[in-house]
This record gives C-alpha cells, sequence and structure tokens, in this order.
C-alpha cells in the first residue's frame, strides 16, 4: 500500500464555530459553575498513528467558540494536494461548561465521511484537547495518478488561544510572506498555516493557505496565495517529534503590508 509523502502533502481541518459557555470538575477543569473561556482557538488535529502507521498527517483545527453554553456549527476544509476537488464539510456542537462534543462530516474525494469529536478545557495549559473518531473507520484510497492515502479512523486534537506560544519560549514570527519559528529538539515534521481572521470569527473556510515542512524553521506562502493589503491574518506552527506527538505550538497576528 502507498503512503502520503508527509513532505508533499497537506490535511486541512478547520471549524470555525459561533455561540455557546463553561465549567468543569477535575484539577484541569475549571470549576463546577465556573465559565471556560471562549474566543478564537487555533491549533491542529492529529490522526492517530497507532492505527494510521502509513501516514498519520497533523491537519489545520480553529475554532471561534461562544462565552456561553449553547450550539456551535462551523465548516471543515479537506484538501491533500492540488489535483484533488474541493472538499469542503461542515462541524455541529455544543459546548456545555468546560466541554465540546458533536460530529463532524463532509465528502473527501468523492467519499461522504463522518464521526463524532469530544474534548475539555484544560485550564493548567489554557487549551482545549480530545479526540475524534471516524465512522467510516481506516480507509484506503487510491486517486492515482493523483494520490493514494489512508484516512485514519481516529485521532486527537488541541488548540490555544491567538499569540499563546507552547512552551512560552517558542516564538513564531512572520515578515511579509515569510514565517518563521525556532528549532525544536527531536522535530520530525512541522504544520505551518495562515487564516484569515475576519473568516475565522464569522463563517466560511478560514485557511488561506497551509503546508507541512519535514525539515527547516522557515516557510514562504507562495506569491499565488493572495493576501489582501491590510488584512488581518492568523500564522500558526505546529512541531511534533517522530511519534507524532506535539512538541510545540504558537501563533502570531500579522497584517499584511
Amino acid at each position: 500500500m502507498a503512503i502520503k509523502p508527509i513532505f508533499a502533502l497537506f490535511t486541512v481541518f478547520a471549524i470555525s464555530v459561533p455561540i455557546g459557555g463553561c465549567g468543569g470538575g477535575s484539577d484541569s477543569t475549571p470549576a463546577a459553575g465556573a465559565t471556560a473561556p471562549g474566543g478564537l482557538y487555533v491549533g491542529y488535529y492529529q490522526e492517530d498513528p497507532v492505527t494510521n502507521p502509513e501516514d498519520p498527517l497533523p491537519g489545520v483545527f480553529s475554532l471561534n467558540l461562544p462565552a456561553g453554553n449553547g450550539a456551535f456549527s462551523g465548516s471543515m476544509y479537506f484538501t491533500y494536494v492540488g489535483c484533488q476537488s474541493s472538499n469542503v464539510g461542515i462541524v455541529a456542537g455544543t459546548k456545555t461548561e468546560a466541554a465540546l462534543a458533536g460530529t463532524w462530516s463532509g465528502t473527501v474525494d468523492g467519499s461522504p465521511q463522518s464521526g463524532p469529536y469530544s474534548g475539555t478545557y484544560d485550564q493548567a495549559v489554557g487549551s482545549y484537547a480530545g479526540t475524534y473518531n471516524n465512522a467510516g473507520g481506516k480507509q484506503f484510497r487510491d486517486l492515482r495518478p493523483c494520490i493514494e492515502y489512508s484516512i485514519a479512523p481516529n485521532g486527537t486534537w488541541e488548540m490555544f488561544p491567538v499569540e499563546t506560544q507552547v512552551p512560552a519560549s517558542f516564538n513564531v514570527t512572520v515578515s511579509g510572506r515569510t514565517i518563521n519559528w525556532q528549532s525544536v529538539s527531536g522535530a520530525d515534521v512541522s504544520l505551518v498555516y495562515v487564516l484569515d481572521e475576519t473568516v475565522a470569527t464569522s463563517t466560511g473556510n478560514p485557511v488561506v493557505w497551509q503546508t507541512l515542512i519535514a525539515a527547516g524553521t522557515t516557510a514562504v506562502i507562495p506569491s499565488s496565495v493572495l493576501l489582501q493589503a491590510g488584512g488581518g491574518y492568523i500564522a500558526s506552527v505546529g512541531v511534533s517529534d517522530a511519534n507524532r506527538r506535539r512538541l510545540a505550538f504558537g501563533s502570531r497576528r500579522f497584517v499584511q503590508p
């Protein structure tokens, strides 16, 4: 079975969400009755490397969470390489105190995909994290001569407030169309992406550009990618090791000159 070359393709799972609230129960979640924060969160999802060792890719994940309890909805966008068709899906869910739960669904290259996801707020880290499942289980897609790839049956996700750097020493900078980040020991792959902040906090697909970097600490947004002069964007970088464990994540707002 052929695998996805990790430096040649990318996966996107982008979710933008309106209106909802929070509280919790464990040492790492807010006390019962307290409210976990809302606002725009950016992060990643990671295909499970145990059940999908062939090509466990990370992908973009963003949430515009409500301040109170309630339902939310959003959009997903799945793409690997340019020869594929545009793959757009939707997300529905409910925020209840410190918990997020719902379903995701979409069509990936003509194949319907869906499943549940859930997660909670970690007060100690300041992030939301959880798991997702694919109701269709593991699948191999043969789209030659375009691409061959596997779809993982499950995975994890994590997200942080915009402008958060984890660890605190990890730094992401943007100059023009160049995104730089600090070298991290043990790094194997870096997920790099740009969101349109206006779209990310409203409706639609906020992903402007994304790529996977197998080595290095610099990515250049191609000139073919349209960035509006004076537009507000968010550059995010997630670094993982060979076992697909997150080593660092950071994001930075920037205004295109």
